[in-house]
């Protein structure tokens, strides 16, 4: 029952920090302990696999791999928000600067680059 519990706060957890916190240095620095804790997790279950098991069935989960793919699961989650949120804040940033440099362009005489030919 725990683990039910704690599946569905992480996930709901994981889309809401994405959907608040975008490009904060919080946020980048979040990002890099959960890295490092992840690490340091992932070492101690390799090192010593009966504590993941152990871990396990103390959340209600029967077997540590069990335990272990559904942390995995999570991982994926989070990795699957991130790059939503990059493409998003990517597709933002290239409307921007496409639109300044329809700007500049129309209000120089400069007739418009091609970006697209070749340079030599």
């Amino acid at each position: 029952m725990i683990i039910r519990i704690l599946l569905i706060v992480s996930t709901v957890w994981i889309a809401w920090y994405f959907l608040s916190s975008r490009g904060s240095s919080r946020s980048n620095a979040f990002k890099k302990v959960l890295l490092v804790g992840f690490v340091v997790a992932a070492v101690v279950a390799v090192l010593i696999p009966d504590s993941l098991t152990a871990l396990a069935n103390l959340v209600g989960v029967g077997r540590g791999t069990d335990l272990l793919v559904y942390a995995l699961v999570q991982v994926v989650a989070f990795q699957l928000f991130n790059t939503y949120a990059k493409d998003k804040q990517n597709q933002k940033q290239i409307v921007h600067l496409a639109r300044r440099i329809a700007i500049l362009e129309a209000t120089t005489d400069k007739p418009p680059t091609n970006v697209d030919a070749p340079r030599g």
